[in-house]
């Protein structure tokens, strides 16, 4: 088979002879695009039409279900009796009552139950508080009350305080078997109330380790001198204060009243005891005057 000839030099070559034929490339079919149909476009702008209903649709639904539920009367707090307290030991009930006043004839869905919760943890006894919505108009307040530790004697004033350093108001009826604290006065600050408080439990813990329970004879612990815990408790005589120094309490105590009897057999006024001293006991130091008033 022969190729296509050229014409002499230069010239062309010869595509018209019959062997040029089977050089030519075949021809490839040439694609034709089809505009889309009317129905095409009818069916995407259903889709699109469809997709914008079911948008308002639920953002309608929504927004009526905002309104039942917070601008509706079904769910709206008729008043203070709709208000239910769990664990009240000594917060009043009207204490707590008070504090959601605004939200009565509000819709439980619009009562902001953290600011709530804020306010109720403001008054004294609360430690801690949640609240709940009860459906349809109910509010449930839970609250976890303050454990008192020792009296508090600031004046001519007793209350309570706990382990926080907390002062607490005492409860009407109520009675307790505390050492009364002295040595706290008003213008401590909560965190300085707080290391004295904490000063007085660590000083209860250790006469009653062992399950010695010593702490019981004490009737008033003087914590206006960190460095020296005095106590008093109350013999046949009269109150006798202990100098305690700042540890080895119940071991202090212990000798006290290995000594004790002596000092009574003998008939020797003892109102003080100097405890701080390992092994020597000093009666009746000099007591600055009104020494566990202050």
């Amino acid at each position: 088979m022969s190729g296509p000839k050229a014409n002499g030099k230069g010239a062309r070559l010869d595509w018209e002879s019959d062997d040029a034929e089977n050089f030519r490339r075949p021809r490839r079919p040439v694609e034709v695009r089809r505009r889309a149909g009317w129905k095409q476009g009818l069916l995407a702008g259903a889709r699109v039409f469809l997709a914008l209903a079911a948008v308002t649709a639920v953002g309608g639904t929504g927004y009526l279900t905002y309104q039942f539920a917070v601008r509706g009367p079904f769910f709206r707090l008729p008043g203070p009796e709709a208000i239910e307290v769990v664990n009240s030991e000594h917060v009043a009930l009207a204490a707590v009552q008070e504090r959601f006043l605004e939200d009565v004839n509000r819709s439980v869905f619009a009562v902001p139950l953290e600011q709530r919760r804020r306010s109720l943890e403001e008054i004294a006894w609360v430690e801690a508080a949640s609240v709940q919505r009860v459906l349809p108009g109910r509010l449930r307040v839970y609250l976890r009350e303050r454990n008192p530790v020792a009296f508090l004697r600031q004046g001519t004033s007793l209350e309570l305080v706990d382990a926080q350093g907390v002062i607490l108001p005492v409860p009407e009826g109520a009675s307790y078997a505390f050492p009364v604290l002295t040595g706290l006065p008003e213008t401590f600050s909560p965190e300085e109330r707080r290391a004295r408080v904490a000063l007085y439990l660590e000083f209860i813990a250790d006469m009653d380790q062992n399950g010695k329970g010593y702490s019981s004879q004490i009737s008033e612990v003087d914590l206006s001198d960190p460095d020296d815990v005095r106590a008093s408790l109350l013999e046949p005589d009269g109150a006798v204060w202990l100098h305690f120094g700042r540890d080895r309490y119940q071991e202090k105590f212990e000798a006290y009243l290995q000594h004790r009897s002596v000092w009574q057999k003998n008939g020797e006024a003892v109102r003080a005891v100097d405890l701080r001293y390992r092994g020597q006991i000093v009666l009746n130091p000099e007591i600055p005057a009104g020494e566990g008033t202050k």
